[in-house]
């Protein structure tokens, strides 16, 4: 890989699937006493397939979809070449799923400035995004009974939506 020039940007991408179900992380009880954890009846998610700016962390560019596939990644895609019309070239650090390996993918950047580049296999923390998920998963799932899976969309959105507030001012 060349070093980056002038009006290069860079991102980091990767998909997310929070589930609808009780996490818990760690708990301090009391020897002798038992800790009740409620839980739901199902096993509903939550797919959001995101961007993070390297240079300007707070600039998060998302997709909600049904499943995170060929296709939410070019929407995806479309929507941060949009945000940069100045840019030379558009460089998306990824790690090896199928979704970002994909003819159809692959063949709609043909002459586009996006140019992927995928990380080494098994290496989540080579890409900065997944902090971003391991800190919203702290914050939102952890320790939290989420009555349905509107509850648990909207904390999560929020966040996303809140980091491009962020970016905007």
């Amino acid at each position: 890989m060349e070093a980056k020039q002038a009006g290069d940007v860079i991102y980091f991408a990767d998909g997310v699937h929070p589930q609808h179900n009780t996490k818990s992380a760690y708990a301090w009880i009391e020897r002798g006493q038992e800790k009740e954890i409620l839980s739901v009846s199902g096993r509903s998610r939550v797919n959001i397939n995101a961007v993070m700016n390297a240079e300007n962390p707070c600039q998060v560019v998302m997709v909600e979809s049904e499943s995170i596939n060929a296709q939410s990644t070019l929407e995806l895609y479309k929507k941060i070449e949009i945000l940069h019309p100045e840019a030379r070239n558009i460089y998306v650090i990824c790690d090896n799923a199928r979704y970002y390996k994909n003819t159809l993918l692959n063949q709609s950047l043909e002459g586009s400035k996006i140019k992927q580049i995928f990380l080494p296999p098994y290496s989540p923390n080579l890409n900065l995004i997944e902090r971003l998920w391991k800190f919203m998963r702290k914050k939102v799932i952890n320790h939290h009974f989420i009555v349905n899976l509107v509850i648990l969309r909207k904390p999560f959105l929020i966040s996303l939506k809140i980091s491009q507030i962020l970016r905007q001012n």
